[in-house]
């Protein structure tokens, strides 16, 4: 074919077996489509890929269609769940024993009938941000695009360059988000799920742990089993809860219930083919175990100035009204020490308090956001203090 150009760069477009469809009223799930990207946009965080040859696909599921419409189906002989791999590079390297298969839906026939009863409770959604969301420090962004990079790359990576040689886990790949809170780990977690064109399941502790012993490790099994039947990116928040040093003086039935809850966890872990993030404030507390199962620990740090200054941008949509000429530089300035969590919150803080006033004052000015973003960063800071004052001397 000819080379197509990017309208916006003007390079020519790159094809990428990454496409997933869903045909919800079939139970049938395609994975590797073509789709054709830019090279460029993918860098600048913008994903403007496109599905290649869709008339093509489409054709494939009006066929499927037909052929199960004529099929005689009864309570006993059910319709299938069926996932189909157009990508012929990991079709291949899966054929040939060498990489890791990936768990198909009627595997999920064997599972467990308590942990099968569990898989509803766990729900993806669609990512709410993309790359272009994300205000990062350099180092920060690198790391992400070297994941993008080998998750992507991973044909030429393992099977050409035969690193499947040295990583017999091949597809997997786990990640540790960790800093402080509001610094953006749970938006960079969605945000590349969004590139890479698949649901996120998110996960936090509440939704794991049960004051009944043994329920917990069950419900971690069911979360990876969904993400494992649904293609989604799978991302623990909290997640030193359920990865930190198991016990070694296990004297009661609930020290018991923790050592079984981080040895499912690692089990399940390394049965997993997919893309499992972890995030956590508490990095410092997790086993060595899980640890060494990561390929990247990608910490994400307070924004400097040249930061801030972009993530109140981000924050401002431009329904809200807002003084002409705001002074962004000034606004960083007086946010040095707040997270982009803080920083939203004292958006909306701030114009909450304007909608209060008569419609031809609602005008958000310099002065509502530092008053706003001040009161944030005192509040704050009388916390740590009360916090500090009540550890033991």
């Amino acid at each position: 074919m000819s080379a197509e150009l990017c309208p916006i760069h003007r390079v020519p477009l790159v094809l990428s077996y990454r496409g997933v469809k869903t045909v919800p009223d079939l139970h049938a799930r395609l994975e590797g489509l073509p789709m054709l990207y830019c090279p460029m946009c993918a860098a600048e965080g913008k994903d403007t890929a496109r599905e290649f040859e869709s008339a093509r696909t489409n054709a494939f599921v009006a066929g499927l269609r037909r052929l199960l419409e004529k099929t005689d189906f009864s309570p006993h002989f059910h319709k299938p769940e069926m996932t189909f791999n157009f990508n012929p590079h990991k079709a291949r390297l899966e054929q040939s024993g060498l990489g890791e298969r990936k768990s198909s839906p009627s595997s999920f026939q064997t599972l467990d009938e308590d942990i099968a009863k569990r898989l509803d409770l766990f729900v993806p959604h669609k990512p709410l941000y993309s790359l272009d969301r994300l205000i990062l420090d350099d180092a920060t962004r690198k790391a992400l695009h070297e994941v993008l990079a080998l998750i992507e790359q991973q044909y030429l990576i393992y099977e050409t360059w035969n690193l499947q040689s040295i990583d017999r886990s091949g597809r997997k790949v786990a990640l540790n988000f960790y800093g402080l809170p509001g610094t953006g780990k749970t938006l960079a977690a969605e945000a590349l799920a969004n590139f890479l064109g698949r649901d996120i399941l998110m996960v936090s502790y509440a939704e794991l742990e049960s004051k009944y012993v043994g329920e917990t490790p069950k419900n971690i099994k069911a979360a990876f089993a969904k993400a494992s039947r649904t293609g989604a990116v799978l991302f623990f928040d909290e997640a030193d809860s359920i990865l930190g040093k198991r016990l070694t003086n296990v004297q009661q039935s609930a020290d018991h219930s923790v050592n079984l809850t981080r040895s499912t966890t690692l089990i399940e872990l390394d049965r997993f083919n997919g893309l499992v993030i972890f995030a956590s404030n508490l990095v410092s507390n997790y086993d060595t175990a899980f640890l060494r199962r990561m390929i990247a620990h990608i910490e994400f740090r307070l924004p400097e100035k040249p930061q801030l200054r972009d993530i109140w941008r981000v924050h401002l949509p431009p329904q809200l009204p807002v003084e002409p000429n705001l002074d962004f530089d000034k606004l960083a300035e007086i946010s040095l020490g707040a997270s982009g969590g803080e920083v939203k919150n004292a958006v909306l803080l701030a114009a909450a308090k304007v909608a209060t006033r008569p419609k031809s004052e609602q005008v958000v000015r310099f002065a509502d956001f530092a008053e706003a973003i001040t009161s944030i960063l005192e509040q704050k800071q009388r916390v740590l203090n009360s916090h500090q004052s009540l550890l033991p001397q």
